[in-house]
């Protein structure tokens, strides 16, 4: 809703992968977690999106409810763009997605 108008892209940097949205990026990496059972989760790990925020506020004022609105968004589409990427690619496959809250 709020990020129709962004088409992010990502690469690989290393170990992370980076969601640019050209005002802000959004950043992940795979961790090892579990204590019994090892499992790689990609986790997002910095999500500097205030510029594109604050766009969006401009285009059209967000209201204070409007910002967890905005926020559960930016990780939804900027983790749908990751995952897309690394499928297309045949990089790293995850057992678990998560991002940090």
């Amino acid at each position: 809703m709020y990020l129709n108008d962004y088409k992010p892209t990502v690469t690989k940097s290393g170990v992370t992968y980076i969601v640019d949205y050209g005002l802000g990026e959004c950043v992940y990496t795979y961790q090892r977690i579990g204590k019994r059972i090892k499992q790689e989760v990609l986790q997002l790990i910095k999500c500097d999106m205030w510029k594109v925020i604050s766009a969006i506020n401009e285009k059209s004022p967000l209201s204070e409810g409007d910002y967890q609105d905005i926020n559960m968004e930016i990780r939804n589409h900027s983790l749908q763009y990751v995952t897309e990427f690394i499928n297309e690619r045949g990089h790293h496959q995850p057992s678990i997605v998560s991002t940090i809250s």
